[in-house]
């Protein structure tokens, strides 16, 4: 080789070039990572690059300048469960959209009557928004052969079922293409070609590289290999071998076209193992380690013919300025409010993070199934290009749900943005069963980032409480509530909201026990008006590994009015007329806060506690503020979590509690849920004495298609405990609002 090498440079009077061909291959691509290394090694850079799928992915950073070390620290620190999928952490999700995402079994467009289902193909949101983000440096590039190292990469047109080169154009759009895996990804539009991963038809792109320029080719393969008769004897083995058949037989003669092929050894390793970077990086250089003396020999024979051309730094760019910003597919949302929350002017200097950071805003508003940028290099002009995909205007979604307080429901939710005006949205959730619950509200935002609105409200709810004195009776006992009101809120980030607000409360309790005082309902009707400061940057609202929620409220209420009704007589007292009821104005301060964190994979931690002071109560029923302790999770507004008792079972005023919970991961998707909690509480009607209370319950959950199973059993410790058993069980299946 070392001789041609001379012959061939007497004979053009230049340096002979060196071409990288790296295939596709799923995971196994990362092991060109590993070739690469060996390579830097012997000192031997490629002049030029081409490659297929993961093989793209990696050709396409390593031609910016990125060094091996920095691709593998690159690779190491990708999240790729999260990249390749649909979901985002919800903590890029903003404040107000939380609860509806990803919180349904399924969804119909209300505009067009079309029943949308998941697709199961990844649409690129995550993976796209990647590497817009690390390719940064070559964005206002258009022609890739003008990189630091020249290169290429292949797709497949799949309308024409043709190959198509990729060699200009926006360099992560064109990767995105290359690594679009039919069946796992959606294609992706550019131009007029809807194009898929290149490896259909060609998987190594050795004729390409020669066309480039390239005098010397070392190629890196990780694609398919031909099955044996022994491997054909199943029916995905048949079909995996017919489906690349025509990949092969390209692959048997791109191969001949270069001087070294390196296979490393990955058939026992999953090719949707993305996580394996050690073990694969470690498989290519394994693989190439025995030509690294080759590789060094050449590397000197090509710089005593003449020095290589040094690597043009483009690593350290920071900053675009543009010129323009146009917004593309938007048609429900105008380019005004899409540019209001985007907040960057024409002519700013603009960093990869901070439009990293608004894009993820944007896609945090649930406006779309996919928001992406380009930047266009035009004559002398820089456009930043937003590529909207719009979700539907209004979307009705439904989910079943059942927990042993509430019983069996189902749960319907209504979303309609931009209904009468811009900058609108309306949003209702129902749960339709025996013990039934309603949260609608109105929101109109008013200003052009849509942080602030002004907010309609309306919540409804019909409760059970397993044992509540009323009257100096006690039974179980039904609260109805209903709740209309006004509020300003503003977003603060997309994981915090602080509101003010005004509502008329109306509460019953109804009696479920024949009462000796004939009483068959207790109504309240109430003025309140307070602020609420809450925090949610959970990853995900079932089993989170990390992040805050904290709830902070603070409340003036007063009593308007109050009816007392049993089976002879209705008695209306109005507040000027107060008879035995409190009428004065009380306070409520009320806390909540768990923390979660990780310390490994599958071991979860949370901690936290709640606090709560109620100023007074009434005199009559004793019982009309107040907030209700026990249960695994909160069924309404009043509801505080407390394992060891029922929902709902514990009446407080003032209240001081700890919380600790483990969550072990056992396989996939199942959970052993350990948990344990003390409180302090003032109990309503027990005059001003203290009790301390201690719960733990033990179980398993579950993350399935119709939403989290929670089912267990849990111990309540309490010296007051007269009604029920200390031992209880307790589930919980399906999504919830």
């Amino acid at each position: 080789m070392l001789l041609s090498l001379a012959a061939l440079s007497q004979g053009t009077q230049r340096r002979p070039t060196v071409g990288l061909v790296l295939s596709g291959g799923g995971a196994h691509g990362i092991a060109h990572l590993g070739v690469i290394r060996v390579m830097e090694e012997a000192g031997l850079r490629p002049d030029y690059i081409t490659g297929v799928s993961m093989g793209s992915i990696i050709g396409g950073m390593y031609s910016l300048g990125y060094s091996g070390d920095s691709l593998y620290k690159i690779l190491k620190m990708m999240n790729w469960q999260l990249l390749l999928s649909n979901k985002i952490p919800e903590n890029k999700i903003i404040f107000l959209e939380k609860n509806n995402y990803h919180n349904n079994i399924f969804s119909l467009s209300i505009s067009s009557g079309k029943l949308t289902l998941p697709s199961g193909l990844i649409n690129g949101q995550q993976i796209e928004n990647a590497l817009s983000y690390y390719l940064w440096p070559a964005a206002n590039i258009s022609e890739f052969s003008k990189l630091p190292i020249p290169f290429m990469c292949i797709g497949t047109d799949i309308i024409n079922y043709r190959k198509v080169d990729l060699t200009k154009g926006y360099l992560p759009d064109a990767i995105r293409a290359s690594s679009a895996v039919p069946s796992i990804f959606t294609p992706i539009k550019i131009d007029t070609l809807l194009l898929v991963d290149g490896g259909l038809i060609r998987n190594f792109a050795a004729s390409e590289a020669k066309e480039m320029g390239a005098d010397i080719l070392i190629g890196s393969y990780t694609g398919f290999q031909a099955y044996k008769e022994e491997d054909l004897q199943t029916v995905s083995g048949i079909v995996k071998q017919i489906a690349f058949s025509r990949s092969l037989e390209d692959f048997r003669e791109q191969k001949k076209l270069v001087d070294i092929l390196i296979n490393p050894q990955t058939k026992k390793l999953s090719k949707s193992g993305f996580d394996n970077v050690d073990s694969l990086v470690r498989k290519g250089y394994e693989a190439a380690l025995p030509y690294k003396g080759y590789f060094r020999r050449l590397a000197d024979s090509l710089n005593l013919i003449a020095g290589q051309k040094p690597l043009e730094k483009i690593l350290d760019k920071q900053f675009y300025q543009f010129d323009r910003i146009d917004i593309e597919g938007n048609k429900i949302y105008s380019d005004n409010q899409v540019l209001g929350v985007l907040d960057i002017d024409p002519g700013a200097r603009t960093d990869k993070q901070m439009l990293n950071d608004r894009i993820e805003l944007l896609y945090g508003k649930a406006w779309f199934e996919k928001v992406k940028y380009r930047i266009v290099p035009r004559n002398d002009s820089l456009i930043l290009v937003i590529d909207c995909d719009e979700r539907p205007k209004g979307i009705l979604s439904g989910s079943v749900h059942y927990d042993n307080t509430l019983g069996a429901g189902l749960i319907l939710g209504v979303i309609e943005k931009n209904f009468l005006t811009q900058r609108s949205a309306i949003n209702v959730n129902s749960y339709i069963g025996k013990y039934f619950r309603i949260e609608a509200s109105a929101i109109q935002f008013i200003d052009k980032n849509q942080k602030s609105g002004a907010v309609m409200n309306f919540y409804a709810d019909n409760t059970p409480i397993p044992m509540l004195s009323l009257n100096g009776e006690k039974g179980e006992v039904i609260s109805r509530n209903y709740t209309p009101g006004l509020s300003l809120c503003r977003s603060i980030g997309l994981n915090q909201l602080m509101s003010i607000y005004i509502n008329y409360d109306n509460t019953s309790l109804i009696p479920q026990f024949v009462s000796d005082n004939d009483i068959k309902r207790i109504t309240y009707n109430y003025l309140a008006s307070g602020f609420d400061y809450r925090i949610n940057s959970l990853d995900t609202k079932h089993f989170p590994k990390k992040g805050l929620v904290l709830n902070v409220s603070a409340v003036t209420s007063r009593l308007l009015s109050a009816v007392f009704k049993t089976d002879t007589s209705k008695i209306v007292t109005r507040i000027t007329n107060s008879g035995n009821y409190n009428s004065e104005r009380f306070y409520t301060l009320d806390a909540h806060l768990r923390f979660y964190f990780s310390p490994s994979s599958k071991l979860t931690f949370s901690v936290g506690g709640d606090a709560l002071y109620i100023s007074g109560t009434d005199t009559l029923s004793a019982q009309n503020n107040y907030y209700l302790l026990g249960g695994i999770e909160p069924v309404n507004k009043r509801s505080v979590s407390f394992a060891g008792y029922h929902t709902n079972e514990i009446p407080v005023s003032v209240m001081a509690s700890l919380a600790a919970e483990a969550n072990i991961e056992l396989i996939k998707d199942i959970h052993l849920q350990l948990m344990a909690n003390v409180a302090a509480i003032d109990e309503t009607g027990s005059g001003d004495s203290y009790s301390l209370l201690a719960g733990y319950g033990m179980g398993l959950g579950y993350m399935s298609v119709i939403g989290p199973l929670k089912i267990g059993i849990m111990y309540g410790h309490s010296s007051d405990e007269e009604y029920f058993n200390k031992i209880k069980g307790y589930i919980s299946l399906g999504f919830k609002f």
